[in-house]
């Protein structure tokens, strides 16, 4: 009976240095920083309903540095997800403004986010980093609006929020 899942028995090294052999790889998947990530079932013992022990697998992601490939086994079979770089970065950045309504700040939200009101208008990145700056307006969490946008408006700011001064002495 062949196995419904793709997988291929690898080793495992763990962090000690020692190694187990032919734990199962199920798939690789390449994430956004371009490092590849491989998910693996270590078989195992679990406490079974009633008491006593059945066999389970425990299933985790790993690099490669902690696999090593069995000899004459072919892990072409194994399912392979890499990113594409349409799929990382889109081509332009949008944003969406939504203003002050019921005591609640203007936010920022990224295009497309729940989050955002019928009433917000679109932005392009400068303005939506122009419209943060301003006391009183927010960027969104629930999307990518403060994970991108904030760490831009904080570059070549000091701890007190005041810009850097430069450096280099003339």
């Amino acid at each position: 009976m062949s196995d419904p899942v793709p997988s291929a028995p690898i080793t495992l090294v763990l962090p000690d240095g020692q190694s187990i052999e032919r734990v199962r790889l199920y798939e690789r998947e390449q994430l956004d920083s371009g490092l590849w990530m491989y998910r693996i079932g270590v078989p195992l013992w679990q406490t079974a309903v009633g008491g006593g022990v059945e066999p389970a697998e425990y299933s985790t992601w790993v690099t490669a540095e902690q696999l090593r490939p069995l000899p004459s086994i072919d892990l072409g079979s194994i399912p392979s997800h890499p990113r594409t770089p349409a799929a990382t970065a889109p081509a332009r950045w949008m944003w969406r403004l939504d203003g002050r309504t019921h005591g609640r700040p203007a936010m920022v939200h990224a295009e497309g986010c729940t989050a955002a009101t019928e009433r917000a208008h679109p932005l392009g990145t400068m303005q939506a980093l122009d419209v943060l700056a301003r006391p009183g307006t927010t960027a969104c969490t629930a999307c990518d609006a403060a994970e991108t946008l904030l760490p831009i408006l904080a570059h070549g700011q000091t701890d007190e929020g005041e810009p850097a001064q430069n450096e280099t002495s003339t």
